[in-house]
């Protein structure tokens, strides 16, 4: 789970720094996942594995991105890219285009090259606290916004914040989303729920060892 990745530190508030991974330490991560033999992996074949309580395929990685910076077509794209790596870029329609963050045009070539473009939402809200009906409204259009924009299905969604409950998950079934990503932290099984997935956060702080230790990588 990512958010930022920067070649220098633009960010100024506290949260939005500790979300910010520099670009060197992004290209160290995605160096180790090659060199340990992982590969990217689409969110629709993991969750047909978990429907079928199947064992996930050995060393597939999922690398997530939320919110829709530009760094992620500037700086991540490019990286991942030339280490042969998919993304899954989880973008708030309301703010593409606006300054630092993804334009439609980005989007649709990043989709074309292969990455996955995904809902947000409309607006980055708890979207467990909103009505229903606004829920609802929210999670349809956000994903007619992004179909349009990238001619590609979307079908996931991230909770902002990671914070959902029952009810956006009866919604997001109902309209026709496979699957969401939270910010509960650990590794995806064949017993994780499709609506409630698990992710592994990596932030500022973290170095190579860090990485490693955390993803249970081989040391270096």
């Amino acid at each position: 789970m990512y958010h930022r990745v920067d070649l220098r530190l633009s960010a100024h508030d506290p949260i939005t720094v500790h979300l910010t991974v520099m670009a060197p330490a992004f290209e160290t991560q995605l160096r180790l996942l090659r060199d340990a033999g992982y590969r990217s992996m689409t969110l629709d074949a993991l969750r047909t594995a978990i429907d079928r309580r199947a064992p996930l395929p050995a060393r597939r990685i999922v690398l997530t991105f939320d919110d829709g910076y530009e760094d992620n077509y500037t700086v991540a794209f490019p990286l991942l890219r030339r280490y042969g790596f998919t993304g899954t870029f989880f973008v708030v329609t309301s703010t593409i285009g606006t300054r630092d963050h993804l334009t439609a045009a980005q989007l649709r070539e990043m989709a074309r090259a292969g990455m996955e473009i995904e809902s947000h939402g409309v607006h980055h809200i708890d979207f467990s606290r909103l009505p229903p009906a606004e829920a609802r409204s929210e999670l349809a259009r956000s994903r007619k916004t992004i179909e349009a924009w990238t001619g590609r299905p979307v079908a996931y969604f991230a909770y902002p914040a990671g914070r959902s409950n029952a009810g956006l998950e009866r919604i997001l079934e109902d309209l026709g989303y496979r699957g969401a990503v939270t910010e509960r932290p650990g590794f995806v099984s064949p017993g994780s729920l499709p609506y409630l997935l698990e992710r592994v956060r990596i932030d500022h702080d973290d170095t190579a060892e860090s990485f490693a230790r955390r993803l249970g990588l081989p040391p270096r």
